[in-house]
Protein backbone atom coordinates (compact mmCIF):
# COMPACT_ATOMS: atom_id res chain seq x y z
CA UNK A 1 0.00 0.00 0.00
CA UNK A 2 1.28 3.51 -0.95
CA UNK A 3 1.87 6.05 1.67
CA UNK A 4 0.46 9.78 1.26
CA UNK A 5 3.80 10.80 -0.33
CA UNK A 6 4.20 8.15 -2.99
CA UNK A 7 0.73 8.71 -3.71
CA UNK A 8 1.56 12.67 -4.22
CA UNK A 9 4.53 11.94 -6.10
CA UNK A 10 2.87 9.52 -8.73
CA UNK A 11 0.11 12.11 -8.77
CA UNK A 12 2.47 14.76 -9.97
CA UNK A 13 4.20 12.43 -12.46
CA UNK A 14 0.83 11.29 -14.41
CA UNK A 15 -1.21 14.59 -13.94
CA UNK A 16 -0.96 16.85 -17.21
CA UNK A 17 -2.28 20.57 -16.14
CA UNK A 18 -3.48 22.09 -19.82
CA UNK A 19 -3.88 25.73 -18.90
CA UNK A 20 -6.51 27.21 -21.28
CA UNK A 21 -7.04 30.80 -19.83
CA UNK A 22 -5.13 33.24 -17.87
CA UNK A 23 -5.89 36.34 -16.39
CA UNK A 24 -4.23 38.98 -14.16
CA UNK A 25 -6.01 37.16 -11.39
CA UNK A 26 -6.38 33.71 -12.14
CA UNK A 27 -6.09 30.80 -14.22
CA UNK A 28 -8.45 27.74 -15.51
CA UNK A 29 -7.27 24.79 -16.24
CA UNK A 30 -9.07 22.33 -19.19
CA UNK A 31 -10.93 20.59 -16.91
CA UNK A 32 -12.63 24.19 -15.38
CA UNK A 33 -10.63 24.09 -12.39
CA UNK A 34 -9.76 27.85 -11.76
CA UNK A 35 -7.02 28.91 -9.30
CA UNK A 36 -6.15 32.28 -8.30
CA UNK A 37 -2.43 33.52 -8.62
CA UNK A 38 -0.44 33.41 -5.25
CA UNK A 39 1.70 36.05 -6.80
CA UNK A 40 1.82 38.63 -9.17
CA UNK A 41 2.11 37.81 -13.23
CA UNK A 42 2.46 40.46 -16.02
CA UNK A 43 -0.89 42.04 -17.23
CA UNK A 44 0.22 40.84 -21.06
CA UNK A 45 1.42 37.10 -19.87
CA UNK A 46 -0.17 34.41 -22.48
CA UNK A 47 -1.72 31.17 -21.99
CA UNK A 48 1.86 29.51 -23.98
CA UNK A 49 4.15 31.49 -21.32
CA UNK A 50 2.14 31.09 -18.38
CA UNK A 51 1.70 26.89 -19.28
CA UNK A 52 5.89 26.82 -19.63
CA UNK A 53 5.94 28.36 -15.98
CA UNK A 54 3.67 25.69 -14.53
CA UNK A 55 5.21 23.16 -16.15
CA UNK A 56 8.31 24.31 -14.59
CA UNK A 57 6.89 24.82 -11.37
CA UNK A 58 5.54 21.28 -11.34
CA UNK A 59 8.95 20.13 -12.34
CA UNK A 60 10.70 21.74 -9.69
CA UNK A 61 8.15 20.78 -7.44
CA UNK A 62 9.02 16.75 -8.37
CA UNK A 63 12.65 17.26 -8.21
CA UNK A 64 12.77 18.44 -4.60
CA UNK A 65 10.13 15.83 -3.29
CA UNK A 66 12.04 13.21 -5.04
CA UNK A 67 15.23 14.23 -3.74
CA UNK A 68 14.11 13.93 -0.31
CA UNK A 69 12.53 10.60 -0.59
Amino acid sequence: MKNKFEEMVENLNTSKYKVVAVTKDNYTLENGDVYEHTFEIPDDITVEEFQEMLDRAKETLKNTMCKDE
